[in-house]
């Protein structure tokens, strides 16, 4: 059944916040790369093996001296004249790419000595404390790699315990390597599933999300579903991806049966006009749009509206802690900020582009009362991490042709749905 709407007001983004005279005088943008030693990869997914990880930084600096910091797009423009002589507290006028987006707040937010999480809070009582659960799941194999390390289901439970062991109350994990390379399917993974059920405990929270690199089948999603219905996982996410409303049935069937399983999803979602559906309609139970990739502006609207269907946000963060500063703040400035994914895969940009990064504490980031996001950057981070052109994804070595049939079959999951 759609969800029915929520009552309550809307009020407008910057409605009440002092308005300062402040113009734009420069952007600038730092391209990193993060290159892990030879035959080390950073993810080893699905048919893929990630090889480096790429970020960028965006600085907007100001008249009165006040540098906003965002996430940066790696393969954008850098041509960013347009903005110079702008007002950041014109953000909701600009249309601003995401990056960009976030550093006005940034501004915005020192600019009135406030955090970016209590101008968020319109209308509602901000909550500083963010609930994260951990991420991870991008390194376990189905075959013994030769490097002495444990592999299947015995690394996914070592992965766990970890977690569990740093304070933190809920992991969510990706479905091994490649499937038919190894035999798998998803009444050999629901065994696996309940071997880490057993080893984690009843009380720890489990989240399965889609293949890496590929799509469930609805076939496939619907055999699994009750398997971890029946072992309390918390969620499921986008396992056939977000393709649009024509999923919407198949995605109720699935529905019907986990009804003790959340469905996540939306990390795709670039607008709200493409999350509405969703929302209205209550396929997912907590979207999953990410500052990192809309923006603050964007997400706060999308939040909004979601707060009014009734569905929670949660959102996607899995790049840098870039992403870990913009969407911790959206969960603790929206009503329905629910928890923020924490990434925990090889990949020092989680930590060492600020000086004082944030970190979960028992599974929570307690965000101080700064102005903007009160985050200072690490000084020469280009000579530590110097940018590394060139694609990053690359079929895994082990089976090269496993992409290509992974490909073909989302493929086919897209088309299903292409109406």
């Amino acid at each position: 059944m759609p969800g029915k709407p929520v009552s309550g007001s809307f009020i407008h983004l910057l409605e009440g916040v002092p308005r300062e005279p402040l113009r734009i005088t420069d952007v600038k943008t730092t391209r990193l790369t993060y290159q892990p030693p030879p035959d080390v990869f950073v993810h080893e997914c699905g048919p893929v093996v990630l090889t480096k990880y790429d970020v960028a930084v965006v600085e907007v600096f100001t008249d009165q001296g006040l540098v906003g910091i965002g996430p940066g797009d790696v393969n954008g423009t850098d041509d960013y004249g347009y903005l110079i002589g702008q007002n950041p507290f014109d953000v909701e006028l600009l249309g601003l790419p995401a990056g960009l987006d976030v550093a006005c707040w940034d501004l915005i937010g020192k600019a009135t000595g406030k955090p970016v999480y209590a101008l968020l809070a319109t209308d509602n009582e901000p909550n500083p404390r963010v609930h994260v659960y951990a991420s991870g799941g991008v390194h376990w194999t189905y075959y013994d790699k030769g490097d002495g390390r444990a592999y299947g289901v015995d690394a996914l439970i070592e992965e766990a315990l970890r977690y569990k062991a740093m304070g933190f109350d809920t992991f969510k994990w990706r479905p091994g390597t490649d499937w038919e390379e190894s035999g798998i399917n998803p009444q050999k993974l629901g065994e696996i599933c309940r071997q880490l059920r057993e080893a984690v405990g009843p009380d720890f929270n489990l989240g399965l999300e889609k293949k890496g690199y590929d799509s469930w089948t609805l076939d496939e999603c619907l055999e699994i579903a009750p398997i971890i219905n029946e072992l309390g996982f918390l969620f499921f996410e986008q396992p056939m991806g977000d393709e649009g409303p024509a999923q919407f049935d198949d995605y109720r069937r699935l529905k019907e049966r986990m009804p003790d399983v959340m469905l996540w999803g939306g990390e795709r979602f670039r607008s709200l006009n493409e999350a509405r559906p969703w929302l209205r309609e209550h396929i997912y139970d907590a979207v999953q749009t990410d500052a990192y990739y809309i923006g603050l502006t964007a997400n706060w609207y999308l939040a909004r509206t979601a707060a009014f269907y009734g569905v929670k946000q949660v959102p996607h963060n899995w790049s840098s802690s870039l992403g870990t500063m913009c969407n911790t703040h959206l969960v603790a400035g929206v009503p329905n900020g629910h928890m923020c994914e924490f990434f925990l895969y090889d990949n020092p940009f989680r930590e060492a582009l600020f000086t004082e990064p944030y970190r979960p504490v028992d599974g929570y980031i307690t965000l101080a009362d700064k102005p903007g996001f009160g985050m200072e950057l690490m000084p020469d981070l280009d000579k530590q991490f110097p940018y590394i052109p060139g694609p990053s994804v690359l079929p895994n070595p082990r089976f090269p042709h496993a992409l290509a049939r992974a490909q073909a079959r989302e493929a086919e999951v897209r088309a299903r749905y292409a109406s």
